[in-house]
């Protein structure tokens, strides 16, 4: 390519640079490949910095479409495709598991993996999941998702709990018990064992409930 055109190379390298810039604050370990041009590409030399962007509606990870733009001699644009991927620490099945299976240590194994499709979420350690019981089956070798476990509710229904209320500094501990389940930041009813008084309270965690 002859000096009136602008080196392939540096075009690339600008959306490269780009994208790794933007995921500096949010990503570690990003890794990104540029597609290279086409070599019968021709554009005018850019006497000022080439501006690379985000067309609407791009994403940064997986495979994604980078704007590099030229404003002056000769203004152009052009998008350029690339593919950004994240190795981490995942949890994967190691034998088939049927819907309902209650999930030991056993049945996990740690696998470094591309997680920049994972868009539903993943695990990183076998013990966010051992102890939880699939929701659907899940194949050897899948990555668990949070979507394929049954939610596991901090207060069930049924369940002791201490009720917690004040104002002006002063509190009060009342046992009670959950009549609804939830997590933590969800209003549940629980009764005042008690008096047997029902009234609504905030989870804060296992066995502790607030009353606002």
């Amino acid at each position: 390519m002859n000096s009136e055109h602008h080196a392939h190379q540096a075009i690339a390298e600008a959306a490269k640079n780009y994208l790794e810039t933007t995921l500096v604050q949010d990503t570690a370990g990003a890794t990104v490949k540029v597609t290279p041009l086409d070599h019968r590409l021709k554009l005018a030399r850019c006497e000022a910095p080439l501006e690379a962007y985000s067309p609407p509606g791009g994403v940064k990870l997986g495979r994604t479409t980078v704007g590099v733009r030229c404003q002056t001699p000769s203004p152009w644009s052009i998008y350029i495709s690339a593919n950004v991927s994240i190795e981490a620490p995942v949890v994967v099945a190691v034998r088939d598991l049927p819907r309902g299976q209650a999930i030991t240590d056993e049945d996990l194994k740690i696998k470094v993996s591309d997680t920049s499709h994972l868009l539903r979420g993943y695990f990183e350690t076998t013990e966010e999941v051992a102890g939880q019981t699939s929701k659907r089956t899940i194949r050897r070798g899948q990555v668990v998702t949070p979507s394929m476990l049954v939610v596991r509710k901090t207060v069930k229904r049924g369940d002791p709990v201490t009720i917690v209320a004040g104002a002006g500094g002063i509190q009060v501990r009342m046992q009670g018990k959950a009549m609804k389940q939830g997590n933590p930041g969800d209003l549940i009813t629980v009764m005042n064992t008690k008096s047997k008084k029902k009234v609504e309270a905030r989870v804060v965690s296992k066995g502790l409930v607030m009353v606002d």
